[in-house]
Parts: structure tokens; sequence; C-alpha cells
């Protein structure tokens, strides 16, 4: 059965999928020292795929044109799906457009 996310967006049906953070774009949640980069509050985590952790700021996965349409796409059908009904979520559904 497809997700919300593969029904929002066909071009994610049958990618790989791996446990993704699922807020990267917030930056008190990383931690750094000189050695070593960790994610805290894993709340949102869960297995999708992994475009929902490459739309950063700037687009500094350095996605092409087309791929990182996909995975905003994607982050904003997701953010839409499990966000309270509120302005934000209203904000991300009015994101997504039929493909």
């Amino acid at each position: 059965m497809a997700s919300a996310k593969e029904r929002a967006d066909p071009r994610l049906i049958g990618g790989q999928t791996c446990v993704v953070y699922g807020n990267p774009n917030n930056p008190g949640n990383v931690r750094m020292t000189a050695n070593r980069v960790a994610l805290i509050d894993w709340d949102e985590s869960h297995v999708d795929v992994p475009d929902l952790d490459l739309v950063l700021p700037h687009n500094a996965a350095g996605l092409d044109d087309g791929a990182h349409d996909i995975a905003a796409q994607a982050s904003a059908a997701w953010e839409a799906a499990v966000c309270w009904d509120d302005e934000y979520a209203i904000k991300r559904l009015a994101e997504v457009r039929a493909v």
C-alpha cells in the first residue's frame, strides 16, 4: 500500500527506504564537537524515503533540481500529514502539487 507521501508524489513509489531523522532543519537538534556530529530529539524519526532528510536550507545536500523538487514535495506532504491542524500544516499542504 502506498504511503501518504507516495500518493502525494508517485515519483517516490518503490524508492529505497531507511531510518530518517525527520527534522534536520532545526539547528537546536544538532550537536557538534571537533570530531563528531550528533542529532538529538528523535521523536519525528521513522522508516521512510531518505528524500525527507535531504531538503536542507540552501540545498545543502547538493541535489539537482529534479531531485530537490521530489524531496521538497515529499517533505511538504509529510509535514502536512503529521502536523496539528494549524496554520503551519495548511501552509505545508499548499506547497504540495499534483504531479
